[in-house]
């Protein structure tokens, strides 16, 4: 089969031509509008999607998840380790994952200077990391940008012929191992009593299954409510400031829905 990154250039003839019409969602990670890409990306005619993600910075497609690196960022998550983490966890759960280095367009074009390469990997070289990253994660993309106008074309052209985006699967990969964490306690283990093991993990589960909880917000409704019962009399306000504003909203109408 063809990679995830082809795209088929052939027109055809008729009206069938609408069928590959250009694809303009784009799931991003609130974290990232503190940027200027989320913005151009709008002002491009993407329909960007807000939302918590566990794995990834925009999710474009059911298959194509990107990791966005300023050069400050590449150096920093190398540093730390951290961009490993990421390519294991895109990798795991993306057919085709992507770390895009987008460069300051007042700078120039380049991560290291052409006299600094050679054909050795050493470990003071961004280009040998990048490398062993590549090796390590076969499937890894290395998507370069120039600006944020640039990645706007490349995101475009990355959608074509793909799905759309389904935001509730995008917000759902990866929070499988964190909830798995809640649900044991930080240590691993679940270190409550044994004889209330039982009902404390049946508590747990049916707080997680409620609209808009989530592994970032569960902790503090379990640190603001003893109950499913005493969740579901608060106000809307108090359940916008525990769950946050959306999945606050979600809850409140589903309580008032229910029979509790």
């Amino acid at each position: 089969g063809t990679l995830p990154l082809s795209m088929d250039t052939r027109t055809g003839g008729g009206g069938k031509r609408k069928s590959s019409q250009e694809r303009r969602d784009i799931a991003v990670d609130v974290r990232e509008f503190r940027a200027a890409l989320p913005s151009i990306l709008h002002q491009g005619g993407m329909r960007l999607a807000p939302a918590t993600l566990t794995v990834g910075d925009f999710i474009l497609s059911n298959v194509h998840c990107v990791e966005r690196k300023s050069i400050s960022d590449l150096f920093g998550s190398f540093a730390n380790g951290r961009l490993y983490d990421q390519a294991e966890n895109m990798a795991k759960y993306y057919k085709c994952p992507c770390v895009l280095i987008e460069f300051d367009p007042d700078k120039n074009f380049a991560l290291q200077n052409s006299n600094e390469l050679g054909g050795e990997i050493r470990s003071d070289s961004i280009g040998s990391k990048l490398t062993l990253l590549t090796m390590c994660f076969p499937k890894l993309r290395l998507l370069w940008a120039r600006s944020p106008h640039e990645t706007l074309k490349i995101f475009k052209k990355l959608k074509r012929n793909h799905q759309e985006v389904d935001v509730d699967k995008a917000v759902e990969i990866g929070t499988n191992e964190t909830l798995d964490g809640l649900l044991l306690g930080e240590n691993g283990y679940n270190n409550e009593d044994e004889d209330n093991d039982g009902a404390n993990d049946a508590a747990k589960n049916m707080l997680l299954r409620l609209p808009g909880v989530n592994a970032h917000n569960a902790r503090k409704i379990m640190n603001e409510c003893d109950s499913i019962a005493s969740l579901s009399i608060k106000s809307r306000e108090e359940l916008r400031r525990i769950a946050g504003p959306v999945a606050g909203q979600k809850l409140f109408t589903f309580f008032r829905k229910s029979d509790f």
